[in-house]
């Protein structure tokens, strides 16, 4: 049986952009590029999953925070134990999850604009703790970056310019996508969405809304942890500041422009969001300025998200298609 035409198209479409990502370091020499690059993979990771906790209904302030308790983990568990980065990596992703299975037992009793009010304040208490507790105020400097790799030949890969770092990001974020992706389409998935439909509903045939708004959040904070650890130990730095209320509203921001309606859309809203301004940076009176502007056209005319430009193209082709064929009339001929 042959695939349809427009699956045909999308295997298409993400061969040549997974052979496009694979091969970009040969060509593009520029460690700035790169830098944008490992950037926007860190925060597509954070929308990514941002985008599955809001599949159950829930919109939270604080995603940032549990970025910022995984990047201190895995940075702890380097600088003071030894540690691996290949064991603090998971280890993150792990003690956000464990942590959001702790808080969310009580934030998670409320939703909708209460809980983004209860997550905004434990954001913050979280920046405050991170800045008088566990190390300088001004953060954590001196983080190690991740061991060398030996692979058979002799050869070693050695995290010491942007190239490995580049593979290394691309590699955690296509790996955190399938998983995510995997999660929206499987039965778990479906109940996320019975919920976010009309949680009332899905409580009165048997679901534990309770219990599943928690999955979804643990699995959330567990990849804003492992965007941490990445975080920590590219730039060898992690202060309190950086994981504050307002990257997280940056991340939900990032969500909505992209479209939430797939997990495409936080992706696409997560590169464009962070290349613009990147790319805008010798020019900062103009970087705020296009930012805004890039923003506000979407919400006013995309509300769907950047994700619908193409469906809306076609649909306005297809009206002017349509509007250009001649008339006719009952008989069959043209008037």
């Amino acid at each position: 049986m042959k695939a349809p035409k427009n699956e045909f198209a999308k295997i298409l479409f993400y061969l040549a952009l997974g052979i496009l990502l694979l091969t970009l370091p040969l060509y593009v020499k520029n460690p700035y590029i790169l830098h944008i690059l490992i950037t926007a993979g860190t925060w597509v990771i954070l929308t990514a999953s941002l985008h599955l906790m809001m599949t159950t209904g829930l919109m939270t302030l604080g995603h940032a925070a549990f970025m910022g308790i995984g990047a201190y983990g895995s940075a702890l568990l380097a600088m003071r134990l030894g540690w691996s980065f290949w064991v603090t990596l998971p280890l993150a992703g792990i003690i956000s999850a464990l942590l959001a299975v702790t808080v969310g037992s009580a934030f998670l009793r409320v939703k909708g604009l209460l809980l983004a009010v209860v997550t905004f304040a434990f954001g913050e208490a979280v920046v405050l703790t991170l800045k008088h507790w566990p190390g300088p105020p001004d953060g954590l400097t001196g983080i190690p970056v991740p061991d060398p790799i030996s692979l058979p030949g002799g050869l070693v890969i050695e995290f010491m310019g942007k190239e490995p770092f580049y593979y290394l990001i691309l590699i955690v974020t296509v790996l955190s996508i399938l998983i995510l992706y995997g999660i929206e389409k499987s039965r778990l998935g479906r109940v996320f969405s019975y919920i976010n439909e009309n949680d009332a509903l899905a409580e009165s045939v048997g679901i534990n809304v309770h219990l599943f708004r928690m999955i979804s959040f643990a699995i959330a904070c567990f990849f804003a942890g492992i965007a941490g650890s990445m975080y920590a130990h590219y730039h060898t730095y992690a202060a309190p500041m950086e994981f504050s209320v307002w990257a997280s509203v940056l991340i939900f921001l990032f969500c909505v422009i992209g479209g939430t309606r797939s997990l495409l859309g936080p992706v696409i809203g997560a590169v464009v969001l962070t290349a613009v301004p990147e790319l805008l940076r010798g020019a900062k009176i103009y970087q705020s300025l296009a930012y805004a502007i890039l923003v506000l056209t979407v919400i006013f005319f995309i509300p769907e998200g950047l994700i619908s430009i193409p469906d809306k193209i076609k649909s306005w082709l297809k009206k002017r298609r349509d509007g250009n064929l001649p008339l006719q009339d009952k008989t069959g001929g043209n008037t």
